[in-house]
């Protein structure tokens, strides 16, 4: 394969290795790092030993954010986690339920699981790859792979994520879709915690532009530079939770985390693999 083969196979896969890594790693810096020797590994590799480029590199992608979850865990040792499995095992329900919550509990998960539960857990509930996939990243069988993402969904339940009524959770979302499309500072204000957060998938965000934005003047600013597409967003249910879906197909889609009649977190989905395991209803 010549050089400028792998750059357009690597561009092509950037986006899906940055939005992994950083929600393993919960940090844009470090995700940023882990792909570039992820690149680093590609162009020194033989590809004619690689029968499949993109499991290839999100295995490299994924084994590093575990190496480097492993020497944070040297440093700062932390009590083995003692998780019951449930009995229920991998039901699609509890799936389903659960991917709205990982939209923003993911920065706890990545503080309270182990690194096998956050890969288990983040590559299946969220980017819907199989357990015989993630079994050979972590180098066990697909029934611990399935184990530990079981575990895993145990632990984010406990986290205690407080679920807001949904008539207000709704006048919160509409709220802000409205204030973002009219460019009204002081409605976002009204709806936005003061630490909110935002992180996006890399698809739709500007080349540079970081996947986590932290504190509502950062938000708001970026909101306004938004404008545009916020007038193309519409309130919708994502997993029976009040969200905003974003152009036709759609473009992206926005799930929120509400407490008290605030917004802390909002996740922007536009990774394809994301957004098809996603129950989006008008």
């Amino acid at each position: 394969m010549e050089n400028t083969d792998r750059v357009a196979v690597f561009d092509r896969e950037r986006p899906r290795l940055l939005a992994v890594a950083f929600r393993v790693l919960g940090s844009d810096a470090d995700a940023q790092d882990i792909v570039q020797e992820a690149w680093t590994r590609y162009v020194n590799a033989d590809v004619d030993e690689i029968r499949n480029v993109q499991a290839w590199l999100t295995t490299v992608v994924t084994r590093l954010c575990l190496d480097l979850l492993r020497r944070r865990s040297r440093e700062e040792p932390r009590g083995p986690e003692d998780l019951p499995v449930p009995a229920d095992g991998d039901d699609p329900e509890e799936i389903a339920l659960l991917a709205g919550e990982l939209t923003a509990a993911f920065t706890v998960v990545v503080e309270e699981l182990t690194p096998p539960q956050r890969v288990a857990l983040i590559l299946h509930d969220v980017f819907g790859a199989p357990f015989e996939e993630i079994a050979h990243i972590l180098d066990t069988t697909a029934g611990s792979a399935k184990k530990l993402a079981s575990r895993a969904r145990v632990r984010v339940r406990r986290t205690g994520w407080p679920d807001e009524e949904a008539r207000e959770a709704r006048e919160v979302v509409c709220a802000f879709m409205k204030a973002a499309q009219q460019g009204d500072i002081d409605g976002l204000v009204h709806v936005l915690h003061p630490d909110v957060t935002r992180t996006a998938d890399p698809q739709i965000l500007r080349p540079g532009a970081p996947q986590r934005v932290h504190g509502r003047k950062a938000v708001i600013e970026e909101a306004r530079a938004m404008r545009a597409n916020a007038r193309r967003a519409r309130l919708v249910l994502i997993d029976g939770r009040p969200g905003i879906a974003v152009g036709g197909g759609p473009l992206a889609a926005l799930a929120f985390h509400i407490a008290d009649g605030l917004i802390v977190h909002y996740d922007v989905i536009a990774d394809p693999r994301r957004l098809a395991l996603l129950n989006i209803e008008d």
